[in-house]
């Protein structure tokens, strides 16, 4: 490849572009975001969209351009504002100093430690999330999943149940978050004043009373230190308590950002991930029968002292995370002019890093396309460059929830494989859900995060 040294003598002024006219790049988005993607930045490395909305977007789709972007010459490539929209002063919104005082003060809750410790947690919230389930039951996959991952957040990060069919506000609001990212709205301006923008709005509204809500219960506790801190309440409002140095570090209304970005990002993806594994498995029988062996062999349900001996399962969760990643692109935003493979990037634009496009790009992969969890085995045998693979992002920024994500997931597939098997209800599928652009790949929707369509209903057997 060519260099990317942003000092490159004559970098060329016009970055490739996709083939289309803008209104072509807007309205043929708004159906089917990934086929839109895949085929237009199937031939570069590089690539440059346009819509009437966001106006030029550049793509970067090679893992050296992440690892550029990420780590080498990361001051270039800010988090873009559509975080701030979302998440206002919360964690994966925030830049500079201000982000490294935040991660400090949150990263006591999600070191290897205290995620291990909350596995107890997690197996109580998940078990009761099962046992709400009967023989022959008829679920939205994606949307069952959501359920038992709250529950499991609220549990462990938020000292507190979720009422099993109710909190329905909050559930609801959680996934609304998504509509600002929605296809049928991001392309647009704005200023435009569609449904899923009004959907995102109140859903952002209801979280942060409801962050509100949960904080003032805590705040009626003894204020923690960042080693006394059970829960992500806890610790936030010692913080708040405290003052002096740590007060500075998150103001009220910034404990209360932390509070719904956690709500929102401690639950979606990981729930993305089970629901797509699940799926996986239900059409791979040879695949599920050594899944199923695997955990048989346990002595009752999975505990952490379990986790390290389920390779099978972590493989399969490994190539979920490759295949479908809950994160399918960083958004960014360029601070600077940049050059990068010889072609300028202006200062102020929106950048993207094709984390999808990564994740299947055969010069990395065998059979790219392919669900294959056995490419995993003894580790990562293929050759690949760093940043090949990463379904957590990378670098400083690196996903902050990474080890509670993987460690709930573990939990989660085991505990529901060893009790149910799930067989897809014939003709399931939401009319708004991409069409495959590969006959292997389930039903799937995109905004902010990749997930399986609602609507993708199974039934549960028991085993």
């Amino acid at each position: 490849m060519a260099s990317t040294d942003d000092q490159s003598r004559d970098p060329k002024p016009p970055y490739p572009a996709a083939a289309g006219h803008p209104l072509t790049h807007t309205f043929r988005t708004m159906p089917d975001v990934l086929a839109f993607r895949d085929r237009a930045l199937s031939d570069h490395d590089v690539a440059r969209t346009h819509f009437f909305g966001p106006g030029d977007v550049y793509n970067l789709t090679h893992p050296s351009h992440l690892k550029r972007a990420l780590v080498d010459d990361r001051d270039a490539f800010r988090k873009s504002e559509d975080f701030r929209v979302a998440f206002d002063d919360g964690l994966v919104a925030v830049e500079g100093k201000q982000w490294r005082r935040q991660r400090q003060a949150l990263q006591p809750l999600f070191s290897r430690d205290s995620v291990r410790s909350y596995a107890g947690g997690m197996n109580e919230a998940i078990e009761r999330r099962i046992d709400t389930w009967d023989h022959g039951d008829r679920i939205d996959l994606q949307a069952e999943m959501k359920r038992l991952t709250l529950e499991v957040l609220f549990a462990t990060l938020f000292g507190r149940e979720l009422e099993l069919g109710g909190d329905a506000e909050i559930r609801s609001a959680a996934g609304d978050l998504q509509a600002w990212f929605a296809p049928t709205s991001y392309p647009l301006p704005a200023w435009v004043p569609t449904p899923a923008r009004r959907r995102f709005k109140r859903g952002r509204r209801r979280l942060r009373e409801a962050a509100d809500e949960l904080l003032a219960e805590a705040a009626g506790g003894p204020a923690s230190s960042p080693a006394e801190a059970e829960d992500l309440l806890s610790l936030l409002v010692g913080i708040r308590q405290r003052g002096g140095a740590d007060g500075d570090v998150l103001a009220d209304e910034q404990l209360r950002d932390q509070v719904v970005t956690l709500i929102f990002a401690g639950h979606e993806t990981t729930a993305s991930t089970l629901a797509l594994s699940l799926f996986e498995l239900a059409r791979r029988p040879a695949l599920r029968d050594r899944f199923h062996r695997e955990i048989d062999r346990l002595e009752g349900d999975p505990t952490l002292a379990d986790v390290d001996a389920l390779e099978i399962t972590e493989r399969i969760l490994t190539e979920t995370l490759r295949l479908y990643p809950p994160v399918y692109v960083l958004p960014r935003e360029s601070t600077r002019q940049v050059a990068v493979d010889g072609y300028r990037i202006p200062a102020d634009v929106p950048v993207w890093l094709g984390i999808r496009q990564v994740h299947r790009d055969g010069r990395f992969y065998d059979a790219p396309e392919r669900f294959r969890p056995g490419r995993w085995r003894d580790g990562a045998p293929e050759e690949r460059p760093d940043f090949a693979y990463a379904p957590f992002g990378g670098g400083p920024r690196l996903c902050i929830g990474r080890q509670f994500a993987l460690l709930e997931a573990k939990l989660a597939l085991a505990a529901i494989g060893r009790r149910f098997t799930l067989s897809r209800v014939e003709g399931g599928g939401s009319a708004d859900s991409s069409p495959s652009r590969h006959a292997r790949e389930p039903p799937l929707s995109a905004d902010m995060t990749l997930r399986l369509a609602a609507g993708t209903e199974f039934y549960l057997r028991e085993r």
